[in-house]
């Protein structure tokens, strides 16, 4: 069955790792796999990924729309049983796929449920089955009141509550090098407009995947 797996990318000095990232990712244990790449406001990116890798898909935003936009939007486009949403600074260890499967089929055979493939407790990166991602309204399943940090936590805590989560051993998760870059830096710099939404959603009782209220949207 395929995994898409979602990379969103913004920084040229990430294009090294972007590029591990693929590579380790094609060259895993689990052939029916296939990366799509969302450049995020950087042309740059598209054209030096183009040149380099091979059998992916690469869609690119004009205009610089960050995370949760990229994510959502890979999700509502492409259809699949399996999917990963990944960072461009992640390293795939060979059987990591392949094993995220077999947990999947042993946990959630229904694919209604997530596999996390790194570190437990504190992302919520991971194998997502297609009748979990069909849980949420228009396939969103990363909330649009945030633009990065906050929907990656409030998804955590959703699948806690739903108990849809589990984790692979440690030997098999990916690799997470957090560059301290000009991607690290944007990403910091939104994290306080992000928790500045979680209050919000907290005050109004709002846990997106439980119920789908929204702040930002009338």
């Amino acid at each position: 069955m395929k995994v898409i797996v979602i990379i969103p990318t913004c920084s040229s000095s990430r294009i090294p790792l972007l590029i591990q990232a693929v590579e380790s990712i094609q060259a895993g244990s689990y052939e029916d796999v296939h990366p799509v790449i969302v450049v995020d406001g950087n042309n740059h990116i598209k054209e030096t990924a183009t040149k380099k890798l091979h059998h992916v898909s690469i869609l690119e935003n004009k205009e610089r729309k960050d995370w949760v936009f990229s994510i959502n939007r890979v999700l509502k486009e492409f259809d699949s049983e399996y999917y990963i949403y990944a960072s461009d600074d992640l390293f795939f260890q060979k059987d990591c796929i392949k094993a995220a499967i077999k947990e999947m089929e042993k946990y959630f055979s229904d694919r209604d449920g997530v596999v996390g493939i790194g570190r437990q407790g504190r992302s919520a990166f991971g194998l997502m089955g297609d009748k979990f991602v069909n849980r949420f309204p228009g396939r969103e399943v990363f909330c649009p009141d945030f633009i990065h940090f906050g929907a990656d936590s409030e998804l955590l805590r959703t699948l806690k509550i739903l108990d849809k989560i589990t984790y692979l051993p440690e030997e098999n998760r990916v690799k997470h090098f957090r560059e301290k870059d000009e991607t690290w830096r944007w990403a910091r710099r939104i994290r306080a407009r992000d928790r500045e939404v979680f209050y919000k959603r907290q005050t109004k009782g709002y846990q997106w995947g439980i119920d789908f209220g929204l702040v930002t949207r009338g």
